[in-house]
């Protein structure tokens, strides 16, 4: 990260957080997925050239120290809690900086997308925001050094935040503006592509496919290349619960994980 912004995320105890989004993937665990949205988020985020940290507001232990694993500083929600005073209490952590709050819930975020809107933020001296994908809420406002942040996220906040003197970003961007409050909406980000925290967890017993890399038949355990690009392994246990004698380089594969996106299955995919 070489760039002047820090990037502030308010992230809620993942079991609290994402109501609506409860039962989108009934074999995963809810706090599973909520927290994997803003684990995709922060990766992000981390990885854009216009970004020098990322600021995560979060009283939840084991979100923060998941977040932190990734490259993300926790620090601590304010008493009260509430959204506004968590960007709020963020963006005066980030001292000095040109700050962007950033919703936490974007699983398809293109880093290219959120580099070039911080790009067009840095551009004169107000504030900015990007509304939602119905362009009623907000998933990004942005003040440069020296400027309040002012957040005002909520049930029409686009309208807020404009009304405070925001001005709106002009870029399209389809996966910074694509929130995930609902199973629709889950099921739009999946379409654009998610991160691999919730691509994980939505093959989850749902069948992903990928091509065998490589296959020790000594240990029965090797490599596969997902159709998402991911590279996972799998053990011996899978390989022996598929019931095939061995398997080709190349060759195409069903597989089942568990909810921590361990391996426990391979199969061949049958035409319908």
């Amino acid at each position: 990260m070489h760039g002047d912004w820090a990037v502030v995320l308010a992230v809620k105890p993942p079991a609290a957080a994402k109501t609506r989004l409860r039962g989108a993937l009934p074999a995963v665990p809810h706090e599973l997925l909520a927290l994997a949205l803003a684990l995709d988020t922060a990766t992000a985020a981390l990885a854009s050239p216009e970004v020098a940290e990322v600021i995560a507001v979060t009283d939840d232990p084991g979100a923060a120290a998941a977040l932190a694993a990734l490259g993300a500083r926790p620090v601590p929600e304010p008493s009260g809690g509430g959204l506004n005073p968590a960007f709020t209490s963020g963006a005066a952590a980030a001292h000095d900086r040109p700050v962007a709050a950033l919703q936490a819930d974007l699983p398809a975020l293109a880093t290219a997308e959120l580099s070039a809107a911080l790009r067009e933020s840095g551009e004169g001296f107000a504030r900015r925001y990007a509304a939602d994908a119905p362009g009623t809420g907000t998933v990004l406002l942005t003040a440069p050094p020296g400027v309040r942040l002012d957040p005002r996220f909520g049930p029409g906040s686009a309208a807020a935040h404009a009304a405070s003197g925001a001005v709106p970003l002009a870029g399209r961007w389809p996966t910074l503006r694509r929130d995930v409050d609902t199973a629709a909406d889950l099921a739009a980000a999946a379409a654009l592509g998610l991160g691999p925290h919730t691509a994980r967890l939505v093959g989850y017993g749902a069948g992903m496919q990928g091509t065998v890399a490589t296959y020790d038949p000594d240990s029965r355990s090797g490599t596969l290349l997902l159709d998402d690009g991911t590279q996972v392994t799998y053990p011996a246990a899978a390989f022996d619960a598929s019931g095939l004698r061995l398997l080709r380089l190349g060759q195409r594969v069903r597989i089942e994980q568990d909810q921590s996106g361990v391996v426990t299955r391979l199969t061949i995919p049958t035409l319908p």
